[in-house]
């Protein structure tokens, strides 16, 4: 009996945490991250991206830069219809976890309609919502910069295009 009341007080205190961490990313940490990021775009408008929140789910939001959709040069065309192949993303995004941690990752770019599979993602750090102050986000800006840059210049031969007939 004694290691399951030292249980249930170990568990409380998780949950008081997870209250704590939704808490703080409630009143400060979405509207700095936030801020942050605008502040970045608007530094660098040449790159062409936008800041976000996504809302959908409540206790797991995230708030996001992003690529804007560009033409991506490949054209599929077709006997009735020429079709420019759009690039989207390549996004950058500090999530709330289950658990009110954050969760810092990178989307890749795709093109549309050449892959059955949507962008694929890389988790590259989960911190405690205290942790996440400008050095970081500024950090992981830098990252995702690096990340890009590695998608546009290395050789990834797509595997498995797909032929949409229309």
């Amino acid at each position: 009996m004694d290691n399951i009341e030292k249980l249930g007080q170990e568990l409380a205190q998780v949950y008081f945490r997870i209250e704590e961490r939704r808490n703080h990313w409630h009143t400060i940490s979405r509207e700095f991250i936030s801020t942050t990021l605008k502040e970045l775009v608007a530094r660098f408008p040449m790159f062409d991206w936008t800041v976000d929140i996504n809302e959908v789910w409540q206790n797991m939001e995230s708030v996001y830069v992003m690529f804007n959709y560009v033409p991506s040069g490949i054209v599929e065309k077709t006997p009735n219809a020429v079709i420019q192949k759009m690039k989207k993303g390549g996004l950058l995004s500090f999530s709330q976890s289950r658990n009110g941690q954050i969760v810092t990752w990178v989307a890749y770019p795709f093109v549309d309609g050449i892959t059955e599979d949507g962008p694929k993602n890389t988790v590259l750090h989960t911190a405690e919502p205290e942790e996440v102050d400008q050095a970081y986000i500024l950090w992981y800006a830098e990252k995702f910069l690096e990340e890009m840059i590695s998608w546009e210049n290395d050789s990834r031969e797509e595997i498995g295009f797909i032929k949409k007939h229309r």
